[in-house]
């Protein structure tokens, strides 16, 4: 009864094997297809670009160690005038009055 789990064990093991193989090998190949299909079109690649958002969010959001010092949360107030707007009418009731 041992051997025959020890050999389930090991065919699990290698489809697992062969499973993630497999979808590393499918990411690998979309991965250059989008690269190359971008620089066919003249596009910067989507994992450049994402990747670049990336760390200008973590330069400008983080608030610890050297990360911080470029945000700057200082804001300053600036008082507005009201002024009273007089009562118009809409256009959609002149047409309507006409």
């Amino acid at each position: 009864m041992q051997f025959i789990a020890w050999i389930f064990k090991i065919f699990f093991s290698l489809l697992g094997l062969v499973f993630v193989l497999g979808m590393l090998c499918i990411l690998l190949f979309s991965l250059l297809f989008g690269a190359l299909w971008s620089l066919v079109r003249g596009r910067k690649p989507e994992v450049a670009v994402v990747w670049q958002r990336y760390q200008d969010m973590a330069r400008s959001k983080a608030h610890f160690g050297a990360w911080g010092k470029g945000a700057s949360h200082d804001a300053e107030v600036v008082d507005v005038e009201a002024k009273e707007v007089p009562n118009m009418a809409r256009p959609q009731d002149r047409l309507n009055k006409e």
